[in-house]
């Protein structure tokens, strides 16, 4: 028994290392540099008052501008009208009611962006700005979904193009078929939007509230899989 059991070990120093198989497992990373196709901001319309009619009546009027403007995209278009009190030693004093309005606004460009924040702060300023706060965040680029998505599927390709030129070469160096067993590509997130600081630009006509564009990077890891045998 001990003889045989020699000799299979023996045998198996002795056969070529090309009758061996074994899988190869590791990341490799793929970028992409974009250039933000997308404007965008915050807009906030804060307007107190004892009246709620009052309130009502105000914010219909920026709503209205906002929802009719072809200028921009809005989304996440939110009003709230709560009641204001004011506290002081175990006893509220009801001072009236709070409305905000809240958007997110993005532009294709920066003309189209000036133009809608500068009729925003025209209309303000025809309102009683003790009772009416516009606020606007501070403007930043970001790459669209489409552009992002896009980009996404470029870096795939370009994935799978590199790993079947890559286990072809291994042929010459380990001489061994080395074919792909399985791709995961987990995407990294780079879809964000850079944080904002609200401002207000009321007191002032808004010219060219566009920041400088800069590329982003887009990048996927995937993990590769490989027999080689």
């Amino acid at each position: 028994m001990k003889t045989r059991i020699l000799f299979t070990f023996l045998l198996a120093l002795l056969l070529p290392m090309s009758l061996f198989s074994y899988e190869l497992s590791f990341n490799k990373k793929f970028t992409k540099l974009v250039t933000p196709d997308l404007l965008t901001t915050h807009i906030n319309i804060s307007i107190e008052n004892d009246s709620e009619n009052f309130i009502n009546k105000n914010i219909a009027k920026f709503n209205d501008y906002i929802k009719s403007n072809k200028l921009i995209e809005k989304t996440q278009g939110n009003f709230t009208l709560s009641p204001k009190y004011h506290y002081f030693k175990n006893t509220q004093k009801f001072l009236g009611y709070v409305g905000n309005l809240k958007y997110t606004i993005k532009a294709k460009n920066a003309s189209n962006l000036n133009k809608f924040i500068s009729d925003l702060i025209e209309l303000e300023k025809k309102l009683d700005k003790n009772n009416v706060k516009l606020r606007i965040s501070n403007v930043s680029w970001i790459t669209s979904t489409k552009l992002y998505d896009n980009s996404l599927d470029t870096l795939r390709i370009d994935a799978m193009r590199w790993i079947e030129k890559y286990s072809k070469s291994l042929r010459m160096v380990l001489s061994k078929d080395c074919t792909v067993k399985s791709i995961n590509i987990n995407k990294s997130n780079n879809h964000f939007i850079r944080a904002t600081q609200m401002e207000s630009f009321s007191s002032k006509r808004v010219s060219n509230v566009a920041p400088v564009n800069s590329n982003q990077e887009i990048k996927i890891e995937p993990n590769f899989i490989l027999e080689c045998k």
